[in-house]
């Protein structure tokens, strides 16, 4: 069982269980202190005989594909006896403690989106019966730019044959992304601004297709060389999403291009049928290669 949270420009405190040796046979926990005898922590504070964990990946500062990448380490080893750790996992951005979690393997899916285009700093140590190993050096990755570029990632599988999925109500990713950029969505008037006014709707529907790939821009009317402005597609069907009628139509903007644009959550579906007209799945945005999905 994993378990996961966010902190945000907080520092974690995390209590140490001091370990003490009763000597041979040596045991996995409380080092032994240079020159005989033992201590209760080693000088980098670890209480658990084992090396630290190598990250694997992202490393380098590399370009990640998902605002909730999949991170990966080798095990630790038990320096004197074997050990069976789980893994303590920190992400950071700059300072700040963002995301911390509990992994029982060595790789784990960070559990929440993060922002787009920044450098993170992430690290991963052992922890067994209270006891904690070294922490690992210290590795750097890129999330996402908001270029029409979350393409891998999980996507709801098909419904049963005859039925629908559930439509998911992300109002909380909604307000959260006005919160966050709360300039781009009042500057998010596409008629007026141009290619500046669509960066509010990028960044919304990565973030939403870094959870689940089925979200993706309305073609209005089934037309998607006219994408609508402030709605969002669904595809709640089964095969290929691209193209795709068999969408739910949400509207996430009240008062676009006014005074006051105003994050909303409203299900336009019905009302679009009534109107006898269709939506119709698309993504990325014209200029940016099809992705297929």
């Amino acid at each position: 069982m994993t378990r996961t949270y966010w902190m945000t420009g907080a520092a974690l405190a995390a209590a140490v269980t001091m370990t003490a040796c009763s000597g041979a046979p040596e045991s996995p926990t409380s080092p032994t202190a240079a020159g005989g005898g033992t201590t209760n922590a080693a000088a980098d504070g670890s209480t658990l005989k084992a090396s630290a964990p190598s990250l694997v990946d992202p490393i380098g500062g590399a370009r990640v594909s998902s605002l909730r990448p999949t991170l990966t380490w080798t095990a630790s080893t038990g320096l004197y006896a074997s050990v069976a750790p789980t893994y303590d996992v920190e992400v950071y951005n700059g300072a700040a403690l963002v995301y911390a979690a509990s992994a029982s393997g060595t790789s784990h899916q960070v559990g929440a989106s993060a922002a787009f285009d920044q450098v993170y700093s992430w690290r991963v140590r052992a922890r067994q019966d209270g006891a904690l190993g070294p922490w690992s050096a210290t590795a750097t990755f890129q999330s996402p730019q908001t270029t029409g570029g979350v393409d891998q990632g999980f996507r709801t599988p098909d419904p049963a044959p005859g039925t629908r999925l559930p439509l998911p109500v992300e109002t909380g990713i909604v307000f959260d992304e006005y919160n966050r950029n709360t300039n781009d969505w009042r500057n998010s008037c596409q008629e007026s601004q141009g290619e500046r006014g669509w960066v509010w709707l990028d960044k919304l529907i990565d973030r939403l297709r870094s959870k689940d790939l089925r979200w993706a821009y309305n073609g209005k009317r089934g037309n998607l060389n006219d994408l609508s402005l402030d709605i969002i597609d669904y595809h709640y069907g089964a095969g290929d999403s691209f193209g795709s009628t068999q969408v739910y139509i949400i509207d996430v903007l009240l008062q676009h291009c006014g005074s006051n644009p105003t994050p909303t959550w409203i299900d336009q579906t019905g009302v679009t049928a009534a109107a006898n007209t269709i939506g119709r799945w698309g993504y990325p945005r014209s200029g940016h290669a099809a992705v297929r999905r």
